[in-house]
């Protein structure tokens, strides 16, 4: 299924009210795993967290019809225009680094620590490790800064509980301080933390004892491997159902959907502690396909269609098709 963007949408700069238009902010629905300093899927840097930036005045930000009242000078000061040589000619890396003066003005401690994360991965790219380093490092003091237990609070899905300490040991780690960065595995582990974020401070400290400073991702850490093709379910009436009736699935539904499990000394695991979505996989992907069907046809008789060969039982490949996929079967002398 191919995804396309919506229209650019005009935008009044908050600041010189110049007109511009923009790709406007997107929210993806299905998010990847992200890296362990919280480094998003490429799709979703692109989509979720793009800037923006006023061809008139240069206010950069995902919002410009937004700022806050110390923008101004800061976008008129020499610094904000000139940057830094030649870190300044990629024209991400100067919105990026503009972005982290601008919240630096703001006072505004939580987007400070994301624009020089963000700033560090789009130098990354760019293989200016050293300067990337350099932010790492800066997001890593103003997260030590600030007091605990903020860092690693839940966000209310029990399977991240200390997900933001975890990110902290990850920064800290990329940017070479392997010392603080154990301290910071000891203080998460303080807390009570989700068997997921567990298993991923286990992987850090591995990584620590190497030396390692190199990007790390969540599928890594929990030994799941990289997720291969497009994004949809292997089993075939689970791709059949998100693909024909995603809209009528639930949130855990939709989660318990593309769940994967993740190597334990007990065995295999389902990567959630999540009881809903535990409950939907008591019996596997297979079980839970089962489920999916027997609730989507009582619940919805009329709207939801599981089109099977009349002759060998197999799924079809749309609820409109009248040729089986699995034997040379037809029945188009059937279809209204």
């Amino acid at each position: 299924m191919s995804y396309h963007l919506p229209s650019k949408q005009p935008v009044t700069c908050a600041l010189c009210a110049n007109e511009s238009k923009h790709w406007p902010t997107h929210h993806p629905a299905d998010i990847e795993f992200p890296d362990l300093d919280g480094r998003p899927s490429q799709r979703e840097l692109l989509l979720h967290h793009r800037l923006h930036s006023c061809p008139s005045c240069g206010y950069c930000a995902q919002d410009l019809s937004v700022a806050h009242p110390s923008a101004d000078a800061v976008v008129h000061s020499e610094a904000y225009r000139v940057l830094t040589g030649g870190l300044g000619r990629t024209f991400a890396v100067r919105q990026y680094l503009r972005r982290v003066m601008l919240t630096d003005a703001a006072e505004d401690r939580e987007e400070a620590v994301v624009s020089r994360l963000r700033a560090a991965w789009v130098l990354e790219a760019g293989d200016k490790t050293k300067a990337a380093r350099h932010y790492l490092s800066e997001a890593a003091d103003l997260m030590l800064a600030t007091p605990p237990p903020a860092h690693w609070e839940p966000s209310g899905d029990v399977d991240w509980k200390g997900w933001r300490g975890l990110q902290r040991v990850d920064v800290l780690r990329r940017a070479n301080r392997h010392d603080e960065a154990l301290r910071e595995v000891a203080r998460v582990r303080e807390v009570r933390t989700s068997a997921l974020v567990e298993r991923l401070l286990s992987f850090e400290e591995a990584a620590i004892a190497r030396e390692d400073t190199e990007p790390r991702g969540v599928r890594e850490g929990l030994g799941i491997g990289p997720r291969l093709g497009n994004k949809e379910p292997r089993d075939p009436l689970l791709a059949y159902l998100f693909a024909y009736y995603r809209p009528r699935l639930t949130q855990m539904e939709r989660r318990a959907l593309f769940l994967e499990a993740y190597d334990t000394d007990a065995g295999p695991r389902w990567a959630t502690d999540h009881p809903q979505v535990l409950a939907l996989l008591a019996e596997g992907k297979e079980g839970l396909a089962r489920h999916l069907e027997r609730r989507l046809l009582a619940e919805h008789p009329d709207t939801v269609v599981i089109n099977r060969c009349p002759k060998c039982g197999a799924l079809a490949r749309t609820p409109n098709a009248r040729q089986c996929r699995a034997c040379p079967h037809t029945w188009r002398e059937t279809s209204p």
